[in-house]
């Protein structure tokens, strides 16, 4: 009876393990581009990789057009569908959403996101810090804190094509510029701006939470 009694108040004067939220920052940075194209975001360490590719869709952003797939270590992460025939459990890719970063990776740690296989955009990701201990469940909500450049067009080439295509959006001599101008619109290379990153950040995490829910 006494050892029920103790185990009793020690569970009432432990934090729970629900109440520790930790945060992981992550710095994506496009690979092959220069100057940088690069975001900072801070994300629990409980989101899900299908989730996180949603809130790094939000952050460059991306229009979710395409295929992705995570490296990590020497294992490869991408959107699986179990009711797909086509689906092989044992081709060495593993179903995302079966997987949380926190459990994947260190403070240091580096992986690969890319996007669309045609392009080919590979980001880097590198984790900054690991650990930030809020224990305030609504502070742990993903956020787009620091960034530079604008994220290239959806379809514009991919890295080894993009200077060719800055140079025919910006240079008025150039022979394909009126046609490479109407294609990209209002698209302005060097904007970057982190007020809208962030809120794109946070409706694509609600976004991306909401769908898995109702499946």
């Amino acid at each position: 009876m006494l050892q029920s009694k103790k185990s009793k108040v020690a569970s009432t004067t432990r934090p729970s393990k629900q109440a520790e939220h930790i945060l992981i920052e992550l710095k994506i940075e496009l690979i092959g581009i220069k100057p940088p194209i690069w975001r900072r975001i801070f994300v629990p360490n409980d989101i899900s990789l299908d989730i996180l590719h949603s809130v790094l869709q939000g952050a460059m952003p991306w229009q979710d057009y395409h295929l992705h797939e995570f490296e990590i270590g020497e294992d490869r992460f991408e959107a699986r569908d179990e009711s797909d025939d086509s689906w092989d459990p044992n081709d060495g890719r593993k179903d995302e959403k079966r997987f949380t970063l926190g459990e994947l990776v260190k403070k240091g740690s580096q992986f690969t996101y890319t996007y669309d296989f045609g392009d080919s955009w590979r980001h880097l990701v590198t984790v900054e810090k690991v650990g930030k201990l809020t224990g305030r469940p609504d502070q742990d909500f993903p956020a787009c804190v620091a960034g530079e450049r604008a994220c290239p067009p959806e379809d514009s080439g991919g890295p080894y094509s993009y200077e060719e295509f800055l140079d025919a959006l910006t240079d008025k001599h150039h022979p394909e510029h009126r046609d490479t101008k109407q294609w990209a619109g209002a698209f302005e290379p060097e904007v970057f701006s982190v007020q809208q990153a962030n809120a794109a950040v946070g409706a694509m995490f609600v976004w991306a939470k909401e769908r898995r829910d109702r499946k």
